[in-house]
């Protein structure tokens, strides 16, 4: 996560971990439940370097700035589904199109490790966290007062993608810690019994949908 002025580049990770050990602190004195705060602490991590992928760097100053001002905000702006330009899906657009799915399907895994939500609610959140994206860019955007980065309707389709397939393996791997855990008759503690319990939770509201 860089700042970029000119040839001065100016880091803002110490400012992003330092939020999110204070988030760990505050936390833990609410909880003691140390498995939850080491899911907790995977999950920030994982915020942080989506952030720096979606927003950073972020240029302020210099040629690169003074180049793209002369182009129109609305030249990297498209709003229509599953269209990719003139030049249609070539193989830089189909990674751009795997690059975004995968980059949100570490929240639709994780997210079930560090709070209870039914299955329905990741539909609605994917496309929030998508439209979130791309609307912080295009804030940013005008803010720089050049197009600083691409603004797509596709990229918030795509990220609500990757939340769902994120969340199906999640269910998938509940079901299979399950099932090995009667297997094998394994008795759980600390971090797997953890584990056990979130994935308890799960199936359950499978069931209850199912019935």
């Amino acid at each position: 996560m860089e700042i970029l002025y000119n040839d001065t580049a100016t880091s803002l990770w110490p400012i992003g971990i330092l939020i999110s050990v204070i988030i760990l602190v505050a936390l833990s004195r609410r909880t003691r439940n140390l498995s939850f705060l080491f899911f907790l602490s995977i999950f920030e991590a994982y915020v942080l370097l989506a952030i720096d992928k979606i927003f950073f760097p972020i240029e302020i100053n210099g040629l690169y700035v003074d180049v793209m001002r002369n182009e129109p905000l609305m030249s990297q702006i498209n709003l229509i589904p599953f269209y990719f330009d003139q030049y249609g899906l070539t193989p830089a657009s189909f990674w751009g199109i795997v690059n975004n799915i995968i980059l949100t399907m570490p929240f639709g895994f994780g997210l079930n490790f560090i709070t209870h939500l039914r299955a329905r609610n990741f539909v609605w959140l994917g496309l929030v966290l998508g439209f979130g994206f791309e609307t912080t860019q295009l804030i940013i955007s005008l803010v720089l007062r050049y197009p600083y980065r691409n603004i797509d309707i596709n990229d918030v389709l795509l990220n609500a993608i990757g939340v769902l397939i994120g969340y199906g393996l999640f269910r998938i791997f509940a079901l299979l810690y399950l099932e090995i855990t009667k297997l094998f008759d394994i008795k759980h503690e600390g971090l797997s019994a953890y584990i056990y319990k979130v994935a308890s939770q799960a199936r359950t509201n499978f069931n209850a949908k199912s019935a």
